[in-house]
């Protein structure tokens, strides 16, 4: 009996206080909240630990299949470049050193790399703030909408 109240009261607080990285106006991104826009995020911890505390830009176009995830290392913008799957919430880096035909050109040990897969558990969009917020199972970020031209 004690364990069924202690099960009651864990459930009671979920659904209280709510998962992690959920917030009252957040929901999954769609493919028309993300397509042609660009999120700017303080770090990119999320995407790669290289890019802890690092300014980090995440753009998709193509109706959100594509994405171009960029920060700048060593005075230098670098770009890794692929395909997004909206239903896994996964990024997956192309396997060239080449961003423009799809992979990065992150130096190793800075950044993602070409055949990278990148794991976000959620990616949810709040459309009240214009904002993005992903979770690789250890960092929690939220990146601010701008207009992709």
């Amino acid at each position: 009996m004690l364990s069924l109240m202690a099960v009651v009261a864990t459930v009671g607080s979920l659904v209280l206080l709510g998962c992690p990285g959920d917030k009252d106006h957040d929901n999954p991104a769609t493919a028309s909240d993300l397509n042609n826009r660009s999120f700017s995020f303080s770090s990119g911890k999320a995407f790669n630990p290289a890019l802890t505390n690092m300014p980090t830009v995440l753009s998709f176009s193509n109706n959100a299949t594509n994405f171009a995830l960029q920060a700048t290392v060593q005075n230098v913008v670098r770009t890794a470049t692929g395909t997004y799957d909206l239903d896994s919430c996964t990024l997956a880096v192309g396997n060239s050193t080449n961003p423009t035909t799809g992979g990065s050109d992150f130096p190793a040990g800075t950044g993602p790399q070409p055949n990278d897969i990148i794991d976000l558990s959620i990616c949810d969009f709040d459309s009240t703030n214009n904002s993005l917020t992903v979770f690789d199972g250890t960092a929690t970020i939220t990146g601010v909408s701008r207009a992709v031209n």
